[in-house]
């Protein structure tokens, strides 16, 4: 009987202590890592760092600012002094190296002012200048840039450039210029010099395609040419091709 009790409590003896040395060894007490600083490091400074330490770097996400350090760590989960063992996971969130592209998401005829948040909360840097218009005063006539005119759907990417082109009204009289025979563009450049606008745009019969469209010239305008107008007034003008 005293024998059967020895051997029961040997035998538990041994599960017990089987057990308690089975959790130290999974639970690596010496394999124990205090997680360091990479904030503000470069992903590749931050990568040679944990892996030192038997850490697993992971690039989870970036995000833009123009004001940091591109490529630089920006967030780490877990953070910087957290005990951790060997082998764990760290992730990083680093700032992006180029800009995201953005859309313009600004179209001729909305307001000046809030087209100007729309822009610069997508992170564009925004020159406004002016430009005679009696229906468009105070909205969009356009967005450029440099000198090229940008659609609504057109993307670029943050930090860029670009002019915002509002509509006001000049009491002053100007001259129609002559337009006959020049092209769309060249026509919208010259009433710009002149302190007038683009209204109606009317294309013949003659004209199917895209070519026919950008070689089309100015048939007819009206009001005609040397009639002063106020500032800011649109001219309608007919399109043919030579």
């Amino acid at each position: 009987m005293i024998l059967r009790l020895f051997r029961v409590a040997l035998a538990w003896g041994l599960i017990l202590g089987g057990t308690y040395l089975a959790l130290k060894l999974n639970s690596r007490p010496w394999s124990e890592r205090s997680v360091p600083t990479v904030e503000g490091l470069s992903k590749e400074e931050a990568f040679n760092t944990l892996l030192k330490l038997d850490l697993v770097p992971i690039h989870l996400d970036s995000v833009y600012s123009a004001t940091a350090q591109p490529g630089s760590v920006l967030e780490q989960s877990p953070p910087a002094n957290s005990s951790v063992k060997s082998g764990r996971p760290i992730y990083l969130t680093t700032f992006r190296i180029t800009p995201p592209d953005e859309k313009i998401s600004v179209a001729e005829g909305e307001d000046a002012r809030l087209a100007l948040n729309i822009l610069e909360r997508k992170g564009f840097i925004v020159t406004q200048i002016t430009e005679a218009n009696n229906v468009l005063d105070g909205k969009v006539i356009r967005v450029e840039y440099n000198g090229i005119k940008l659609g609504a759907e057109d993307r670029k990417r943050r930090g860029t450039s670009i002019t915002l082109v509002i509509g006001e009204v000049i009491n002053t009289k100007v001259r129609t210029p002559y337009l006959i025979g020049l092209s769309l563009k060249d026509a919208s450049s010259r009433l710009t010099i002149n302190n007038l606008s683009v209204g109606y745009v009317e294309y013949g019969d003659s004209i199917f395609t895209r070519n026919d469209t950008l070689s089309a010239l100015v048939v007819r305008q009206f009001p005609t040419s040397s009639t002063f107008l106020k500032a800011g007034t649109a001219i309608d003008i007919y399109l043919q091709k030579p």
